[in-house]
């Protein structure tokens, strides 16, 4: 992982992973997560709630071309005692009416690093930003 990153991403095995844990009250997190219309749960038990997305925006000043495409990723959510960890994988970037995305790890990850040259820095802070924003219950209360 490189040195001074400021987001929830990191290389495993190769691949671009986000994880991050929040704290909450909420004991419904799959309410919370249904009520986005670009969230599809797949499956869910107890503790695990596993699902994906597609078609998503979400732009950032000053970032790279490809961050104007749509995305799409993998979602899981662990829930314990107050708090849940929501790991995201699989992140593709669609350019608009493309049959086949580009894979995040193509542009972010080489020899098993997150790349900070460049405007990637910019672009990872844009994502991070983003999945903070649509996994994390209590900003969405406060918005209501």
């Amino acid at each position: 992982m490189a040195m001074g990153q400021s987001n929830s991403f990191l290389a495993s095995s190769n691949k671009l992973v986000w994880e991050n844990v929040f704290i909450t009250n909420d004991t419904n997190i799959q309410a919370f997560i249904s009520r986005h219309s670009k969230l599809k749960i797949t499956s869910a038990d107890q503790n695990i709630i596993k699902g994906n997305a597609a078609g998503i925006r979400n732009t950032c000043p000053e970032t790279s071309v490809f961050m104007k495409d749509n995305v799409s990723f993998n979602f899981e959510i662990e829930s314990s005692d107050g708090k849940y960890r929501v790991t995201v994988t699989n992140i593709i970037f669609t350019k608009k009416n493309a049959k086949k995305g580009t894979i995040a790890e193509n542009y972010f990850i080489k020899d098993g690093q997150i790349l900070t040259t460049g405007t990637l820095p910019a672009d990872l802070n844009c994502i991070d930003a983003y999945f903070n924003r649509i996994f994390n219950t209590t900003l969405y209360k406060n918005r209501q």
